[in-house]
């Protein structure tokens, strides 16, 4: 297949999964959104790339690509920081965003001084237009920029997996694959001259095992965001009378007998399905179905504002 075909199909993706992501998620998440938005850009800037028929067009859409692939990490690094319940200063965003811009600038001078760049060229293979790059000096920061975030990013899952401050081990593994994934086919694209830039489907992989996460999360009671809900891996034990439950919420007489009996673990703060499972007898998947149902019926999305709802504190 053709390689700009390849580059339009992954950015039509890239298109898609932004619309799917605010049209399908109630409680969307900021950095999400701009997670989605900057692989767009860096697929769109690719495609542009193999589109280019002179060096300065060629550059411009290196351009863009740079634009996309500055302010990914820093998206990264946020979800992951807020998944991990890791609380810090709103002056750090400010911060991270001023080093991300000043990368930027650094990036986007290729063409117009040699810091960067030292040299660069434009050929085709296939019909599709590429840059050829001798690295400058400055080069190096975006290496760095990339090392520094990405170490970040490992230590702090590894970190909260260790001091149980977070999920259990099966989502961490999620969470440091969808790093490790993206360094390792960075460095083998460092190392070896390609003609096709698989970052570009390396990106949206990670998009998909972040939103998996993210759904999972949203299943037991979490919301990734700046106000992360829920307390994962802790519970309130508190014991739920229905009847009075029932008096105090008139509402809840909408909901089905086995709705009302998941409905009190719910309330109990018994988070993890297997054990709601195991205590009504059923599957797992339908523990799953019941809390779809109970969310759906009271017009709540977590456990947190379902309790809230329901007065339970």
């Amino acid at each position: 297949m053709n390689i700009i075909i390849i580059y339009g199909v992954i950015a039509f993706i890239s298109l898609l999964l932004i619309v799917g992501y605010c049209s399908l998620i109630k409680d969307r998440d900021i950095w999400f959104v701009l997670m989605f938005i900057s692989v767009f850009i860096i697929n769109a800037g690719y495609l542009t790339m193999s589109l280019s028929d002179t060096i300065a067009e060629a550059l411009l859409a290196n351009r863009i690509s740079y634009l996309g692939s500055v302010f990914l990490p820093l998206c990264m690094f946020m979800i992951i920081m807020n998944v991990c319940k890791v609380n810090y200063p709103k002056w750090v965003t400010c911060l991270l965003f001023v080093i991300s811009i000043a990368v930027f600038v650094i990036a986007a001078s290729a063409g117009y001084t040699d810091w960067y760049y030292s040299d660069v060229s434009i050929v085709f293979y296939d019909g599709a237009a590429r840059l050829v790059k001798v690295y400058g000096p400055l080069h190096i920061v975006y290496h760095i920029y990339l090392f520094v975030y990405f170490a970040s990013m490992a230590t702090i899952i590894i970190v909260s997996v260790l001091n149980k401050k977070v999920f259990p081990i099966k989502h961490a593994i999620l969470l440091l694959c969808a790093v490790f994934g993206n360094i390792l086919v960075w460095l083998i694209e460092q190392g070896i001259d390609l003609e096709f830039e698989f970052l570009s489907i390396s990106y949206i992989i990670t998009e998909i095992f972040l939103l998996s996460l993210y759904c999972i999360l949203q299943d037991y009671g979490i919301v990734v965001g700046d106000d992360v809900r829920g307390d994962f891996g802790q519970e309130h034990n508190q014991e739920i009378d229905l009847e009075i439950l029932l008096k105090q919420n008139p509402q809840l007489t909408e909901l089905t007998g086995r709705e009302l009996e998941v409905l009190k673990l719910l309330l109990e703060d018994k988070l993890k399905r297997k054990e709601m499972a195991e205590e009504l007898s059923v599957t797992e998947h339908t523990i799953k179905k019941h809390t779809a149902h109970i969310f759906s019926k009271l017009e709540v999305s977590d456990r947190k504002e379902l309790r809230d709802k329901l007065g339970i504190r």
